[in-house]
């Protein structure tokens, strides 16, 4: 069993493993979740990976964070073009209403829509 997956708590299915971007995002489990991208230590971005997310074909967190790192879809220019420099922390969610409701916390927590790179989240201000 990989560093990764040993992890995950089969309780909570909880991931709390910051690495970079790279790593992340050939390794991250195919579930629903949240993701939290860093820049030089400083929440940036929140992001959630839902299965159909208006017409999107996301499926999991590491097709969502692979979408990040080709800059495929409607992925923020500032994600992919600071994908080397970025750390990510994960949290496998139970639930396509606990990932919404967590990435909305954790928006209003780091003021990230104040940053501009989740502009779209307009309700979390």
């Amino acid at each position: 069993m990989s560093l990764f997956k040993s992890l995950v708590s089969a309780a909570v299915k909880q991931v709390n493993k910051v690495n970079s971007f790279e790593f992340v995002k050939n390794n991250a489990p195919n579930e629903i979740g949240v993701y939290i991208m860093k820049l030089n230590g400083k929440v940036m971005y929140v992001g959630r990976a839902i299965e159909n997310r208006d017409g999107q074909s996301t499926r999991g967190l590491r097709k969502r964070l692979q979408e990040h790192w080709r800059g495929a879809g409607n992925c923020k220019p500032e994600l992919y073009q600071n994908r080397d420099q970025l750390t990510v922390t994960l949290k496998v969610c139970s639930s396509v209403e606990e990932a919404k409701r967590l990435e909305g916390q954790l928006i209003r927590q780091y003021n990230t829509v104040e940053n501009g790179w989740n502009l779209r989240y307009e309700e979390w201000r």
